[in-house]
């Protein structure tokens, strides 16, 4: 015969002998549920970013992707001589720069921008327009337009920044996620990862259902029974059973580590081991799954994978070539083409500066510093103040070139110059009579 009990630990005695004195088991229970957090039933499903970013990897990710593309100055570039150079007088190189609008500076634009790109599936920006020019970029909040793929126009109903109507696509900056109707919109990496992220947030929410659970001993009280035993008052009865339980559960509730119970009486534990459950397994792969659906590498999210530097390094190079770089020309063709009139586009250009991307160890900087200057690709002044953002110094603007290499069809390559050592110049011989 097998009665199911509750056994309550975590409170001092003095507390435990009131509450056993005052209250039934079941009361007990409730004050002490009534003070934990309530938790979701079970399975979770997560099929919105609110939902989402409670799961650390994915908050992670996606705290990685907009950070770093926001800390990538966003610049407006003029071709003159031949090249590109940035803009500083140009009106657009301010707002994309410093000010997109009042609310926001262009860091937090970008960054809650790449937000809304990867998580909501679109991202809408506003153009606002004085005498021809542009004077403000603003972001709209989450749910707050609609895109009539029909007649290719926004319907837009956004009380935090008060724009309210309908705009014609020119008037809009419409970036989008990875889409499954032809590129008009953009579909959430949630609801592409929409599976995984529920089973990554069940196994939370069971892990903390376990921690929560901790203090509290479930089990079954057993014992012979005595009509099993063939003898006259040997095992025992029903009530006897009770009885034995609530003396156990009176025990534990008084504080006791050790408790006396009768030979023909056993317990059993009902309370399930996280690691019995591959709870902690189920959270390991969950974490890299969701790291494949971002593009993120799980050394970026610490999720304790052992690799070598060299394993490192090439992550990183993957990291910024394959995902980086596309959503970075996705944007930037978004602001082309929205921004610089195709009258001009040969001219202007908008672009981030991705040099930032490539900034490493101070090793890796120098070499890569003594490499340029050594074979004339930049100058010690465009290191010094564009890099270092140090003032130039005097011949500094003169370019250098190694003199261990030489165009293959050269003289010197050719053999007509000689490349041994000037021999000492030769004296006129003097007959000697």
């Amino acid at each position: 015969m097998k009665l199911s009990f509750n056994f309550e630990l975590g409170r001092s005695k003095t507390q435990k002998r009131a509450l056993n004195a005052e209250m039934s088991t079941t009361d007990k229970d409730a004050a002490i549920n009534s003070r934990l957090p309530s938790l979701p039933g079970q399975p979770i499903d997560v099929h919105n970013s609110n939902q989402a970013m409670k799961l650390s990897a994915a908050y992670r990710c996606t705290s990685i992707l907009s950070g770093t593309i926001a800390s990538l100055p966003l610049i407006i570039k003029r071709k003159k001589d031949g090249y590109f150079s940035p803009d500083e007088e140009n009106d657009l190189y301010t707002i994309l720069t410093r000010m997109p609008n009042r609310r926001m500076n262009s860091f937090e634009m970008v960054r809650n921008m790449v937000v809304q790109i990867v998580n909501q599936g679109n991202a809408y920006i506003v153009i606002r327009r004085k005498f021809g020019s542009v004077s403000e970029l603003v972001l709209c909040a989450n749910n707050t337009v609609t895109y009539d793929k029909l007649n290719d126009v926004y319907i837009i109903s956004d009380p935090y920044n008060r724009i309210y109507g309908r705009f014609e696509s020119y008037e809009i900056i419409h970036l989008k996620n990875n889409s499954l109707d032809g590129g008009y919109t953009g579909v959430s990496t949630i609801m592409y990862a929409s599976r995984i992220f529920s089973i990554a947030a069940s196994a939370d929410n069971q892990n903390l259902r376990t921690f929560q659970n901790g203090s509290k001993i479930k089990g079954l009280v057993s014992g012979a029974k005595e009509i099993n035993k063939g003898l006259p008052g040997a095992g025992m009865t029903d009530i006897q059973l009770s009885t034995v339980g609530d003396r156990i559960e009176e025990q534990l509730n008084t504080g006791r580590d050790i408790i006396s119970v009768p030979g023909d009486v056993g317990f059993h534990q009902l309370s399930i081991n996280p690691v019995d459950a591959q709870l902690l397994e189920t959270k390991k792969f969950s974490i890299l799954d969701i790291c494949r659906f971002y593009g993120v590498h799980p050394d970026k999210v610490f999720a304790g994978q052992s690799t070598n530097y060299k394993a490192s390094e090439m992550s990183q190079v993957a990291f910024l070539s394959d995902t980086l770089d596309p959503i970075l020309c996705r944007i930037e063709a978004e602001f082309n083409a929205k921004l610089i009139p195709r009258t001009v586009s040969g001219i202007y250009k908008i672009e981030f500066d991705r040099k930032a991307l490539y900034k490493t160890d101070i090793a890796t900087q120098t070499a890569c510093m003594e490499k340029e200057i050594q074979y004339g690709v930049s100058t010690v002044n465009e290191w010094r103040v564009c890099r270092e953002d140090k003032a130039p110094i005097n011949g500094g603007d003169i370019a250098f070139m190694s003199c261990n290499v030489a165009p293959i069809d050269s003289p010197k390559i050719k053999g007509e110059i000689s490349s041994e050592k000037d021999e000492l110049p030769k004296t006129n011989e003097k007959s000697i009579e």
